[in-house]
């Protein structure tokens, strides 16, 4: 787990330093319960930018997840956003998922999302998007994460418009809780003003 956090934090100095770019972080705190066949989860995130130093907003996701087999989900993520400037948001998340074992060892799971926004009071852009991941089992309760991310945009533009590379890796302290801590790089394509941004997530789930 050492080594894997100090490549983690080698990644991000030098990509920093290559890209100078801002640096941004998404910190949450998640509660989930399983009610009959349904997963039910609440996560208020808060999100800060300019190096860390501001605060940009906060959001709360409410999450029904239903698992069906070995293999297949589906969720439904309701996230409701306070942007800084007093403007308002609403997205509407639906994955469907699919999970397997490639060895003992690997396990890879993907989801094809339906990106909606609501548009309470400004014009968001909707995507479709996927999202393949590679976990690792270790011997050790710290299991590795690698992932990808695509956003293609719809509203009759049809272009990809955003990449995600994701690295990181959770740890399970117990049965109820677990930490996620993972580094995005997230590349803006197709755009007016492209950009790269850098997110450290982190994240303190507990399952009640």
């Amino acid at each position: 787990m050492r080594c894997f956090l100090a490549v983690i934090i080698l990644f991000i100095s030098i990509s920093y330093a290559q890209a100078q770019t801002d640096l941004g972080s998404w910190s949450s705190v998640s509660l989930s319960k399983k009610i009959n066949k349904f997963t039910v989860i609440a996560k208020p995130t808060i999100r800060h930018n300019q190096d860390l130093s501001n605060h940009t907003n906060t959001s709360i996701d409410v999450i029904a997840k239903r698992k069906f087999d070995d293999h297949w989900s589906a969720s439904f993520l309701e996230r409701y956003w306070w942007l800084e400037n007093g403007i308002n948001r609403n997205f509407w998340f639906m994955d469907v998922s699919y999970a397997f074992a490639a060895s003992e060892k690997v396990g890879i799971s993907q989801y094809l999302r339906w990106h909606l926004a609501q548009d309470i009071e400004i014009d968001d852009p909707n995507f479709l998007r996927y999202h393949p991941a590679i976990t690792i089992k270790t011997q050790s309760k710290f299991t590795p994460f690698f992932a990808s991310e695509v956003f293609f945009r719809l509203d009759g533009i049809n272009t990809l418009q955003r990449t995600r590379l994701k690295l990181g890796g959770t740890y399970r302290a117990s049965d109820h809780i677990k930490v996620v801590l993972r580094l995005w790089r997230e590349d803006f394509i197709n755009v007016t003003n492209p950009r790269v941004d850098y997110i450290i997530e982190f994240s303190f789930d507990y399952n009640l």
